[in-house]
């Protein structure tokens, strides 16, 4: 059985439900303003190809990052937020835009490289399974163009989170570390695999070295602790001998 809260943060679910619906309109006229943004960015650099030249030969013309940049501190915003204006732009044509989805669900699934299928794709939504309804997010839309999503859900995407956010050496390697202290992640690990990790670890020699002396001393632990199982308490008889049948002296 779900239980629907009646109130959401500090407001009631009648008000939020209110507060989602301006949100939902301001979101649209901010939409619609950065198309228009872009509009004016593709007009000072239109689109060319990789590689491309100036339209004409002359040596006075600023480079495509040159006037993007003064353009950008002209109206107070980062080159790369005028940089995704004009792209996105450039692959919507206003006929193909999508009304109640936002400027970020189009600049991702601009990625799309085939025009037919990203005029369909933005055309299909997935189904919301929280609000029961057909609607774009920008985790959905990631999934589609296997981005990395800002919220993983399934084991892969919390697997790629995790690889990218270690990729530094030094990070991974304790992080490495700590997932093998971790009796319950430790178990899941095959011993192949446990092998490899170890032998990355341990590829510097000091530390190779403090690590085989802190498992020779483990062995000794473990070896008195064996002993010890199998001593004799006081009082009891001592492990019998079996001795090898032999000819007996006869007095």
């Amino acid at each position: 059985m779900i239980i629907v809260s009646d109130r959401i943060g500090n407001v009631t679910r009648t008000r939020y439900e209110q507060l989602v619906a301006e949100a939902r309109d301001l979101i649209n006229q901010m939409t619609k303003a950065q198309f228009a943004l872009g509009d004016k960015a593709l007009e000072i650099e239109p689109m060319r190809p990789v590689g491309g030249s100036m339209p004409n030969g002359t040596d006075d013309l600023f480079t495509v990052e040159e006037s993007l940049t003064m353009f950008a501190d002209d109206i107070g915003v980062a080159r790369s937020t005028v940089e995704a204006w004009r792209w996105t732009f450039s692959r919507w044509p206003a006929a193909k835009r999508k009304d109640g989805v936002s400027f970020t669900v189009h600049k991702v699934l601009a990625s799309i490289q085939d025009e037919g299928e990203r005029w369909a794709a933005i055309e299909d939504a997935p189904f919301n399974s929280r609000s029961g309804k057909r609607q774009w997010t920008p985790d959905t839309a990631k999934r589609l163009v296997g981005q990395r999503v800002d919220r993983p859900v399934t084991v892969e995407e919390k697997v790629r989170a995790v690889t990218d956010l270690t990729r530094d050496e030094e990070v991974a390697s304790r992080v490495t570390v700590d997932l093998l202290s971790r009796p319950a992640a430790a178990a899941q690990i095959t011993p192949a695999d446990r092998v490899r990790v170890v032998r990355e670890l341990t590829r510097d020699d000091e530390v190779a070295k403090e690590v085989t002396t802190d498992l020779l001393k483990t062995s000794r632990r473990r070896e008195g602790d064996d002993a010890g199982r199998h001593r004799p308490l006081p009082g009891q008889p001592g492990p019998v001998r079996q001795l090898r049948a032999g000819p007996r002296d006869d007095p």
